[in-house]
């Protein structure tokens, strides 16, 4: 009977030394899962925010767009979709000419640049360390969406000059 050896500790000190890194890579997978999730929520926010923008920008035909229109339209858009988390979403509105019609000199073709940058809070103990955008103490990845859609404007025939 004396050939029995006692190793009682030896299983809770090998735990104590890989609990912690088992842990931290459980946490990794869930908060990348988290991010992703939201990053598909800022992909489809900055889709939609363009696309009520290249609607209601242009009221005549041949028009200019109407930024304060476009950024009124968003912000009330973006109050139904997130309610209160809607303060801290930021909406930058842009747009950018890509060509003039050769037929009608005055008609030009715009798109409208939607950048949202959506603020993710982390979720798990040690992983802001990595993923958190600065300052990294506040433990808040900032996600970037950039939408472009071309807005919709009523042709003006170069006929009716």
């Amino acid at each position: 009977m004396s050939f029995i050896k006692k190793r009682g500790g030896q299983v809770t000190a090998e735990l104590m030394l890989i609990l912690p890194v088992f842990m931290l890579m459980i946490f990794f997978v869930l908060e990348y899962g988290n991010i992703a999730y939201h990053t598909i929520i800022a992909n489809h926010a900055s889709y939609e925010f363009a696309r009520i923008s290249s609607l209601v920008g242009v009221k005549k035909p041949g028009g200019r767009p109407d930024r304060t229109v476009m950024t009124q339209k968003i912000n009330q858009a973006k109050q139904k979709v997130f309610g209160s988390k809607a303060g801290g979403i930021t909406v930058k509105l842009d747009v950018e000419t890509t060509g003039v019609d050769p037929m009608y000199k005055k008609h030009r073709h715009e798109d409208v640049v939607v950048t949202v940058t959506y603020p993710v809070r982390l979720m798990f103990p040690g992983t802001s360390f990595v993923l958190a955008s600065d300052p990294r103490k506040e433990g808040i990845r900032r996600i970037k969406a950039v939408s472009r859609m071309p807005i919709e404007k009523a042709y003006v025939s170069s006929d009716t000059k």
